[in-house]
């Protein structure tokens, strides 16, 4: 949680969610509600912080407003496997999700609804990591099987950006929080950091 870094929450495969408090020193389950307990991706609203979104395996998306105390699904559009979850950082009803082949979907109210936003990339991409410009954040990335992506309008259109990278997959991303023009990937199996 960005005000209160002791604040943590660990999405698990088979348990669902869990809340530690104490900068992991205790840990207890947070999952009332998760129907599906396969917690691939989470994200925490940068300004409300007690508003959470959980990526499942095969159940969408999944949303708590009191800090994981109860999750209901928010899939009107979406039902699939989401890989990454990003949102907002000046607009946070703003949220993008990662799907396992079916690309990237946007939803405008918190999760309400989701449409899909993948022009400019393969209709079944896997996308395994999503990461937005700080300051600018119609400008996101997506880090797919088939390298890297760039939107500069919210998801409207993307363009590829894999020159130096491997073929491979690409399945980590991350944004330089003060200088967001610096990009990190990590590909895989055996592809290194970029």
């Amino acid at each position: 949680a960005p005000a209160t870094p002791a604040t943590l929450y660990a999405g698990t495969w088979g348990d669902g969610v869990f809340k530690s408090t104490n900068g992991g020193g205790y840990w207890s389950a947070a999952s009332t509600g998760l129907t599906n307990p396969a917690v691939i991706s989470l994200a925490v609203d940068p300004v409300t912080p007690t508003t959470l979104y959980a990526g499942t395996y095969g159940g969408g998306v999944f949303k708590s407003m009191n800090g994981g105390g109860i999750w209901s699904a928010v899939n009107t559009g979406l039902f699939t496997h989401v890989s990454a979850l990003e949102i907002d950082p000046v607009t946070p009803t703003t949220v993008y999700a990662g799907t396992v082949g079916s690309g990237v979907y946007k939803s405008t109210n918190g999760g309400g609804n989701w449409s899909p936003v993948n022009t400019g990339m393969p209709y079944d991409s896997y996308v395994e990591a999503l990461a937005i410009d700080p300051f600018v954040p119609d400008t996101l990335y997506a880090a797919t099987w088939d390298g890297v992506y760039k939107s500069t309008n919210g998801g409207g259109n993307w363009i590829v950006v894999k020159t130096g990278l491997p073929d491979t997959h690409v399945l980590a991303l991350s944004i330089d929080p003060v200088t967001p023009t610096t990009l990190y990937a990590g590909a895989g199996p055996s592809g290194g950091a970029f």
